[in-house]
Parts: structure tokens; C-alpha cells; sequence
């Protein structure tokens, strides 16, 4: 195995491999080290590369082998987080070089310590738009999206997550998601983007865009990674009380050998209205490939758009507004235009929006939860085109006006279920005519994150052109 087919193993491969001596740690580390260093400058996937605590956490878990330890389910692996959660000693940015410059952690996250616990290696801090918002930060060289790295958007706001991800800079990484920041990125870049259960996972050292939409989850290649890293970083954490009394679901995904007894939702206007017909004709495609594996299709109706999206903007602008009161307006100048711009706004609006609004999203999330008795997964679009051509800060402020609903109208086949709080993963379905990646997105109730990944895992061995690799070189 060269080096890059190193790069492209799988985790779950790759943590056996190295447990069962075939590959060391060093060499892995050293491996992913050789090819950030070749490839990132193209993709700028790294805001903070930590080599040295790479080098240094791959001898020790050397010699924890030779030992003959207990060995964690990610012993040796190299990983890689969005540059919002806390790292001891290592820089936490947020992507906000001028607001957050000089921040270096004296804690770690739980969620990046769970995973070091388990025995993965930090490989560093990745780019990330600007406090998961909507830009990134102009001191900083945005991330490409690696499959047209020259003109096309890697998504947001996890866009160094999923780069990483999908070009071989790191084994497994961490994302975040309020509207789509873990799928939406997962979904261009060609990666599986796994969105927990709201509270499935702490959020504890993760700086919030929008505290009770926040959700933490994994970017990986394959659906088994996925679940195997949050099988590492799920379930209660005394530090975030709003985490969920439940159990780390399974390292591995319950098997499946067919769809046989499972309903599928389908919202005939919710997947096409507004799509393009290339992203509609590969979810009627994955609906076809269950159909034909024993699922029955069911006719659902989710809830209004426009009632949906002011809800989701009466909570997110109050609470993104609450997470910078101690940063804005006094360094309101350090911030990037676009984020600048919106908490000028969100600063003018009413607190008391976010009362009704909260209401209004439970009522919301109770609707949801009762569809769900008639079907056991829906499935639908990540979003409404493939990665989009990159365009100017300018052109955002623009579309986002005074109303932050402009913007998450572009997210609607993602930010409903952030505001549902269900579990939702992306998942690759081939590639467009002109080889920019494919995608589907399937969601199942509050609470079972292990039929979706027992589901997604399935439909994962159906899907077409797996396991191509990015014209990076």
C-alpha cells in the first residue's frame, strides 16, 4: 500500500491495520503529514497543521503497542477538527484570525478529548468559515472544493472538515452543523456527513453559532466511519447538560441485507421544489435502488417553508447574538464584512422574537416527531444544486440583506432538521456530467442515530461510482 492508498484507507481499516501491526502509527501519521503538505496548498484545508504533536502522539501510541496495552477503537489513527473546538495548547480560531488571534485553550473540548481517548492523533485545526457563519474570514485563504478547486464552493460552514475528508488530509474529522454546515460540505465535497441527534453529542469547548441548533458530528469516507466516531464521542457529558441521557450507539452499523418493512418518506414538493433536475433525478434514484430492496414509499407532508424558515431565524439571530456579546461591537472591526453585517442586525433585533420563536420550534419539532410514526426514514435532498461557483462577499451581503431568512431559504433541505433536532446524514450518490459530486440525505426520528446509520449503510453499498478520488494531482 502506497502512501496516498494509505491516505484513502478507510478509519475503520485503518485502525485494524495498525492493531494488527500491518501499518505503524508513525507511518500513518508521516503519511498524512506527506500528503497535506503536497496537496493542501491547493485546497487549504488546514488552518493550524500541528505536526510535531502529530509526530509525538504516533511514538507514544508506538510504544503503547509494544507494551501491549488496552488499545482505544481509533488507536493511532490521524485525525483532523473544525477550527471551533478547544484544543489544549493548540490554537482555536474559530476562523477569526484578528477576533480569536492568540487563543490557545488551556482544556480540550469533550468532544475532540473522547476521541483522543480512543487513541487518535491530532493531526490540527481545520478552516472553517467565519464562526461557522456564512464567509470566511479575508485574512484567510478560503477552503476549495477539491473536485474543481479553481471555481467551485466546498460548502459551509465545515469546509476544511469535509475537504479534508474527501482529499486524504486526514482519516476522520469533526464538523459542526445549525442549518448545514456538516452535511451541506459533506454533500459537494463527496463525503458522508453524519448529523447527530441534537444532545447526542456535547458541545462542551464548541464555540456556538446558534446554542439550540448547534449540532457536533463526524465527516468521514464511508458510513461504518461515521458511526464509529460517534460510537467515540456520543453520550452524557456532565459539562454540557443539555446532552442526552443515551447510551454511544454501536461501533458498527446494524446489518442489513435489504429494506424489506421499512417505510420511506417522501415529499414530492420538498424534494423537487426549487432543485435542480441532476440532484432530483439521484434521490429518485436512491428511492428506486430502496424500493427495489423491499421499501415502501409513503407520501408525507412537512411543514411550510416560509413559517419554518422565520422560525429558525427568530431563534438563530437572538442566539448568534448572545454567543459574541463579549467580542461585539467592541472588536466589530476584527470581524470579517459579511459577519460583521449580520450581528449589526441580529443586534438590532427584538430578544423577545426568540421566545416565540423557541415556542414555535417545539410545536415544530412535535410535528416532526409524529411524522415519523408513519415512517421510518425520509429521504430527500442535501441541497438544492451541486457545489456552487464561488462568489464575492459582496454578492452574499447582497442576497443576505436585512434578513437572514434570504439566506437560510438556500438551506431549507438542511436546516429543518436541525431545527427538528433528528439525526440526518449525507450521503454520496454518484457524480453530475460535468464530475462534480452527487448526493442523498436520509433522517430517521429524534433519538435513533443507529437506524440511520444501519439504514444509510445500506443504501451506501448501492450507491453508484464509490470510492473515486478527487483530480488533485
Amino acid at each position: 500500500m502506497n502512501r496516498d492508498d494509505l491516505c484513502y484507507d478507510s478509519t475503520v481499516s485503518l485502525a485494524g491495520r495498525i492493531r494488527a501491526g500491518e501499518v505503524s502509527p508513525t507511518d500513518a501519521v508521516h503519511a498524512y503529514l506527506e500528503r497535506i503538505e503536497r496537496v493542501d496548498p491547493a485546497v487549504h484545508a488546514y488552518l493550524h497543521l500541528a505536526s510535531d504533536h502529530a509526530r509525538r502522539a504516533a511514538r507514544r501510541a508506538e510504544q503503547a503497542l509494544a507494551r501491549g496495552d488496552d488499545l482505544g477503537p481509533l488507536h493511532g489513527v490521524p485525525i483532523a477538527v473544525k477550527d471551533l473546538f478547544d484544543t489544549a495548547g493548540m490554537p482555536t480560531t474559530c476562523g477569526s484570525p484578528r477576533v480569536l488571534r492568540g487563543n490557545v485553550p488551556t482544556r480540550t473540548a469533550t468532544a475532540v478529548a473522547r476521541l483522543e481517548q480512543a487513541g487518535a492523533i491530532l493531526l490540527g485545526k481545520l478552516h472553517m468559515t467565519e464562526f461557522a457563519f456564512i464567509t470566511h474570514h479575508p485574512d484567510t485563504q478560503a477552503a476549495r472544493n477539491p473536485w474543481a478547486a479553481a471555481d467551485r464552493s466546498p460548502g459551509g460552514s465545515s469546509s476544511g472538515s469535509a475537504v479534508a475528508a474527501a482529499a486524504g488530509l486526514a482519516s476522520a474529522t469533526l464538523g459542526s452543523d445549525t442549518a448545514a454546515s456538516i452535511r451541506l460540505p459533506a454533500a459537494w465535497c463527496g463525503a458522508v456527513g453524519l448529523k447527530p441527534t441534537w444532545g447526542r453529542v456535547s458541545r462542551d469547548g464548541v464555540f456556538p453559532l446558534s446554542a439550540s441548533l448547534d449540532h457536533v458530528g463526524p465527516i468521514t469516507r464511508t458510513v461504518a466511519d461515521a458511526a464509529l466516531l460517534l460510537h467515540c464521542i456520543a453520550g452524557p457529558d456532565p459539562r454540557d447538560p443539555s446532552t442526552r441521557h443515551q447510551a454511544a450507539p454501536a461501533a458498527e452499523p446494524a446489518p442489513r441485507d435489504d429494506f424489506r418493512g421499512v417505510r420511506v418518506g417522501w415529499d414530492e414538493d420538498f424534494v423537487t421544489m426549487g432543485v435542480m433536475p441532476n440532484v432530483v433525478a439521484a434521490t429518485r434514484a436512491a428511492r428506486a435502488r430502496m424500493e427495489a430492496l423491499g421499501a415502501t414509499v409513503v407520501p408525507v407532508a412537512l411543514p411550510d417553508l416560509e413559517s419554518t424558515v422565520t422560525t429558525i431565524a427568530d431563534v438563530f439571530d437572538v442566539e448568534m447574538r448572545a454567543a459574541h456579546a463579549g467580542l461585539y461591537p467592541e472588536r466589530a472591526s476584527d470581524y470579517g464584512p459579511l459577519t460583521r453585517h449580520a450581528l449589526a442586525r441580529f443586534a438590532a433585533r427584538d430578544p423577545l422574537v426568540h421566545i416565540e420563536g423557541a415556542i414555535r420550534a417545539r410545536a415544530f419539532r412535535q410535528r416532526i416527531d409524529r411524522m415519523f410514526d408513519e415512517v421510518d426514514a425520509l429521504l430527500c435532498p442535501v441541497a438544492a444544486l451541486t457545489a456552487s461557483p464561488l462568489v464575492d462577499d459582496e454578492t452574499i451581503i447582497r442576497i443576505f440583506g436585512d434578513d437572514h431568512r434570504n439566506v437560510l431559504r438556500l438551506t431549507r433541505l438542511t436546516s429543518y432538521f436541525d431545527l427538528a433536532a433528528t439525526p440526518a446524514i449525507s450521503l454520496p450518490w454518484g457524480f453530475a456530467e460535468d464530475g462534480l459530486p452527487l448526493a442523498v440525505q436520509l433522517v430517521t426520528r429524534v433519538g435513533s442515530d443507529e437506524k440511520l446509520l444501519s439504514l444509510a449503510a445500506r443504501l451506501e453499498v448501492e450507491a453508484p461510482d464509490r470510492g473515486r478520488r478527487p483530480p488533485l494531482e
